[in-house]
């Protein structure tokens, strides 16, 4: 086998042999070994490396492989064995990345007693996305524990003093089930359209119709959830603001969407306020809360999947899709999304809708 050292730091050698049965020559083999972009590493039965190509060099960090032990490597990583099988040992070790750990994968094939062949792939990008699959399982598994059991307890009461119960109580435990039931509804259908919109499905179907319309509909479902917390919500459609073009259910599901976000982030008794402006043909809604803000370097990525704020997410519970649906909507209506907030002083979204066409052409005097 040929020897490599990383380029600019050692010699490179190559031995030319024969054409072998598939017509591919030692040269040949040696440049698909310096290009693979997984780190091939081989060992004498010493366990000391005799040959690495430029992946491995860059992929473990180092400057200098040959003649020192991997198992030493794999120490000072602290990598562990994954799977084991005859003849093949798959270990995940940790090496420091410029702003983090980074994951490699080191498949260790015994080459009949004569040495190892060690294969390193990086795997961090994989390891990210597993740690995020289980964290989102357990705060959807969260999230619908305790809608679930605050039902079971109510029915539970209900069940057993129904008949004796007085009225105001009997109202009480059925709002709480309602409740209940409202932010199970939210969950399964922001999973669903989480769904959707990973598999390219997502769709919108617009006419025109009003925000008024689209309000009275999501009030419908975040009434009772704000209520819970005695605040107050406050419309204030303006004026030829109103009119839009849009999928009515869809609209009402970014309200929604949002004053669920006002209402759990901000705190007991303060007040939640929706307002429409008239934009250059659109009509801009905002939803504006008196919550503690969102740190400036978080506001990046409110809309990515699954992200929640770390000064709230222990506060207030979710699964961080809400703003993802909202972005996907909003601009599957030819609109836009952004976000203002200043730190404790609150938060603002403001989406943009197309006016309804018979309003537009008003204006413009066609």
């Amino acid at each position: 086998m040929s020897t490599y050292h990383r380029p600019g730091v050692g010699p490179r050698t190559e031995r030319p042999g024969a054409k072998g049965a598939a017509g591919i020559g030692a040269i040949e083999l040696d440049e698909a070994f310096i290009a693979l972009t997984d780190g091939v590493v081989v060992c004498s039965a010493d366990d000391r490396i005799a040959s690495a190509n430029p992946a491995a060099f860059r992929l473990l960090g180092e400057d200098e492989l040959l003649g020192r032990r991997f198992g030493d490597l794999l120490l000072v990583s602290g990598a562990a064995i994954v799977q084991r099988t005859e003849g093949h040992v798959v270990r995940r070790a940790w090496f420091p990345r410029e702003e983090r750990m980074g994951v490699l994968e080191v498949v260790s094939t015994d080459v009949a007693e004569r040495g190892w062949i060690h294969t390193i792939r990086d795997v961090t990008a994989q390891a990210e996305m597993l740690r995020l699959k289980e964290d989102f399982l357990l705060q959807v598994a969260h999230e619908l524990r305790t809608p679930i059991a605050s039902m079971s307890v109510s029915l539970d009461l209900l069940q057993q003093d129904a008949a004796t119960m007085p009225r105001d109580e009997l109202e009480h435990m059925l709002g709480t089930l309602r409740r209940s039931a409202l932010r199970l509804e939210h969950l399964v259908e922001n999973l669903l359209d989480a769904g959707s919109i990973e598999a390219g499905t997502f769709q919108v179907r617009t006419t025109a119709t009003t925000i008024r319309q689209a309000l009275r509909e999501a009030l419908e479902f975040v009434q009772p959830l704000v209520d819970a917390k005695e605040q107050r919500l406050v419309p204030r459609i303006a004026a030829g603001a109103d009119r839009v073009f849009a999928d009515p259910r869809r609209t009402a599901q970014v309200l929604s969407n949002l004053i669920v976000n006002a209402s759990k982030y901000a705190p007991e008794s303060t007040t939640i306020t929706i307002t429409t402006a008239a934009a250059d043909g659109s009509v801009e809604v905002t939803v504006s809360d008196e919550g503690p803000g969102i740190p400036e370097d978080e506001r990046a990525q409110l809309f990515h999947p699954f992200f929640r704020s770390r000064e709230v997410r222990e506060a207030a519970g979710g699964v961080g899709l809400g703003l993802t649906i909202c972005r996907a909507i909003v601009q599957a209506q030819g609109g836009d999304i952004r976000v203002e907030s200043t730190r404790g002083a609150g938060t603002s979204i403001h989406f943009t809708i197309p006016k309804a066409r018979e309003l537009t052409e008003e204006a413009s005097g066609t």
